[in-house]
């Protein structure tokens, strides 16, 4: 597959190298958990080639976020939130897919209430 610069893969690139220093992964360690090599994972991260599915569902589990994590905005640009909205965004997204739908059912109930 040829590499060229793809802004869209960039972003999901952005996403994984975001993911995986939260997790303080290196770029080896992933390659080897999604056995590619690390220079593709490389080309991934940079938006210079173009992942199949597959590919992306492997890393996501690695990186134990959903797929949609990649398709998400990150925190940082949802400036207008507080400092604080961000923080419970960002604890939420940390949390597995049940506690996640369990706290935000807690949340949504609270401010019904409101």
């Amino acid at each position: 597959m040829a590499s060229s610069y793809n802004p869209e893969m960039a972003r999901v690139g952005e996403r994984i190298v975001r993911r995986r220093e939260e997790l303080r992964v290196t770029a080896t360690e992933l390659a080897i958990q999604v056995d590619i090599p690390a220079s593709t994972l490389s080309l991934y991260e940079s938006g210079q080639r173009i992942m199949g599915m597959d590919k992306l569902l492997k890393i996501s589990e690695a990186l134990r976020v959903p797929l949609s994590y990649f398709n998400e905005t990150p925190p940082s640009e949802n400036t207008d939130l507080s400092i604080k909205e961000r923080e419970i965004l960002e604890k939420l997204r940390k949390l597995p897919s049940e506690k996640r739908q369990l706290a935000t059912r807690m949340i949504l109930a609270q401010l019904d209430a409101i």
